[in-house]
């Protein structure tokens, strides 16, 4: 029966009491320099970044809105920590895109997690959320009152930019003269002009303003673009649109589940933004329907129909909800009471029941269709699948959508900060240098029976194409008489938002041992389905038997060569195995 590797952390000449059975020695072990963010090329030196313009990226979301700056070269998000908050699985600082205006006037607005904070019972008339979703058609739509006066989409999204500006302003001692603002795909000039109209508004000068911007070399007004929201969040991924690429966006935030194949133009949409959107489906599904449902697990009905409660249950079902996600245990606590505990299989079996899967299935399948009908586009036209929005970071929900789409096209890992993040690059009008965000590892089961854990193989970070050899490992055969061996490629998500705990051995070899149900989710196998490579004749004796080293070619194909040591060939050469992330 065919096995998996069990090597040892030590040479394949000797095995120390406790340590498997089957050995491997560890060669060399090359890493390239890698940085965790996407790097965008632009020449010269700190000094040198340090005068170019900066751009400003908003990612203005319907429940968060995240933003990047590139001042140093590179596009960073940027933390206001008096309105944002870190969101605990990514680490990602997000402000609410929350307003409360104080005033009839609206001289005194609180936006963010202020405004969150203010309203803390529900009670604030002055309060508005989800007001983004009105500024396509209905930017006329009131959505907030004080005293006698209605405050429309239009002006609830004007205060919450203009608050945002002069946080920007006041943190950083600088203009903000140049804005970019990603725009959802399907309304893109209705939206685009109601944001063009508020940015103005915004930043509107008097004439002695503009001279004297002039005087000192600045822009006498304000640099405002936008692209589609596809194509940002493409551009933060790493995924290089000067190329014709079929991309499906799958956003699932806090009140809606969308998903839109689009088709960028290469140079064209790296010039204008845009991207054809050839097929887009929608449910009004998010978030805030899973903090419901947690409710209704956990807490009688006749405490969360209080009106003056319902606010605070819901931020605390969220909290748990954000912490079973990441693989570890929520307590759900109201007024110094426990109601019970939530962790990662209770949610999902929370989100089974409600139909989450099946509502995902039944919206993509009927992405496809549309695909299929309208453009005669088929499931292996599509090249990446970007997710975004923080309800994809629910368990299982990635696994589903790479289940109908291909696990090896999604890229899921910034979910918050991928179109803020791509704005800004877009903005800068660089080069995005693609890498691996993923850990890749091996997957080792002891003799014991015990649980599996992983030993390192390529480390996210690295750029691709490696050289041939980037990893070479040597296995021996676990037993006499053994007759196949797995090499099962794991990848290994990011746990909560943060890397891998790496534990290197003396060997120098690096392991993970997940240790919950949660922490085993980001541990996601990838060619279960390969077959197994054979030992003939078979395995014995203690000695290395085979010689595999790794690469990843331009493409991010994970490619093997395994060299039979005892019959002298080659078994396979250069064989692609896993498209890595």
């Amino acid at each position: 029966m065919p096995a998996d590797v069990r090597p040892r952390t030590t040479s394949a000449a000797s095995s120390p009491a406790g340590m498997p059975a089957l050995r491997s020695g560890l060669v060399s072990f090359m890493e390239t320099p890698y940085t965790m963010t996407t790097a965008v090329s632009i020449p010269g030196d700190r000094a040198i970044a340090s005068r170019m313009p900066s751009h400003w990226a908003i990612d203005l979301g319907t429940s968060n809105t995240t933003i990047c700056e590139d001042r140093s070269g590179r596009a960073h998000v940027v933390n206001l920590p008096e309105l944002a908050k870190i969101e605990p699985l990514t680490q990602t600082p997000v402000i609410p895109t929350c307003v409360c205006v104080m005033d009839r006037e609206g001289a005194e607005v609180l936006i963010g997690q202020q405004a969150v904070t203010y309203n803390w019972d529900g009670r604030a008339t002055g309060f508005a959320r989800g007001f983004k979703r009105h500024l396509d058609t209905e930017s006329g739509r009131a959505v907030a009152r004080v005293d006698s006066r209605a405050f429309t989409a239009q002006d609830v999204a004007s205060l919450f930019l203009r608050e945002v500006v002069r946080a920007l302003e006041t943190q950083f001692g600088e203009d903000v003269a140049d804005v970019t603002i990603a725009t959802p795909s399907g309304f893109y000039e209705t939206y685009r002009a109601e944001l063009q109209a508020i940015i103005r508004s915004v930043k509107r000068r008097g004439w002695w303003e503009r001279i004297w911007a002039r005087v000192r070399g600045k822009p006498g007004g304000i640099v405002f673009r936008t692209l589609d929201e596809p194509v940002a969040a493409a551009l933060g991924y790493g995924v290089d649109v000067g190329r014709p690429t079929t991309l499906v966006a799958f956003d699932f935030g806090g009140g809606s589940m969308e998903a839109a194949v689009v088709r960028t133009a290469g140079t064209r949409t790296v010039e204008t933004g845009r991207a054809e959107v050839l097929a887009k489906q929608a449910v009004e599904l998010g978030g805030d329907d899973v903090d419901g449902w947690i409710l209704a697990r956990l807490v009688p009905a006749a405490l969360h129909d209080w009106p003056e409660w319902e606010v605070a249950l819901r931020w605390e079902a969220e909290r748990v909800k954000l912490l079973a996600s990441a693989g570890s245990e929520g307590d759900f606590t109201f007024r110094s009471e426990s109601f019970g505990k939530l962790d990662y299989d209770v949610l999902r079996d929370i989100l089974a029941e409600n139909g989450l899967y099946a509502r995902i299935r039944e919206l993509l399948d009927a992405l496809l269709t549309e695909l299929r009908t309208r453009h005669g586009v088929v499931p292996d036209d599509i090249d990446d699948v970007i997710l975004e929005g923080g309800s994809t970071l629910l368990p299982e929900v990635r696994n589903v959508v790479g289940d109908v789409l291909g696990r090896d096209k999604v890229r899921e890992w910034l979910p918050f900060e991928a179109v803020a993040r791509g704005a800004c690059i877009f903005a800068g009008g660089a080069h995005v240098e693609d890498f691996i965000y993923h850990d890749y590892a091996l997957r080792l089961l002891p003799d014991d029976g015990g649980d599996a854990e992983y030993e390192l193989l390529i480390p996210g970070g690295t750029r691709f194409p490696t050289v041939d050899n980037f990893v070479t490992r040597y296995y021996a055969p676990g037993f006499d008489g053994q007759q196949h061996i797995n090499l099962f490629i794991c990848e290994v998500g990011r746990v909560a938002g943060r890397p891998v705990d790496w534990t290197e051995r003396p060997s120098g070899s690096r392991y993970f041992v997940p240790r919950t149900a949660g922490e085993r989710a980001f541990c996601l196998c990838l060619n279960e389905a390969d077959p197994a490579l054979p030992l003939n004749p078979a395995g014995r004796g203690e000695g290395p038997r085979l010689r595999v080293t790794y690469s990843v070619d331009e493409n991010r194909w994970l490619c093997v060569t395994v060299h039979d040591l005892q019959r002298k060939t080659d078994l396979k050469v250069k064989h692609p195995v896993v498209r890595l992330r």
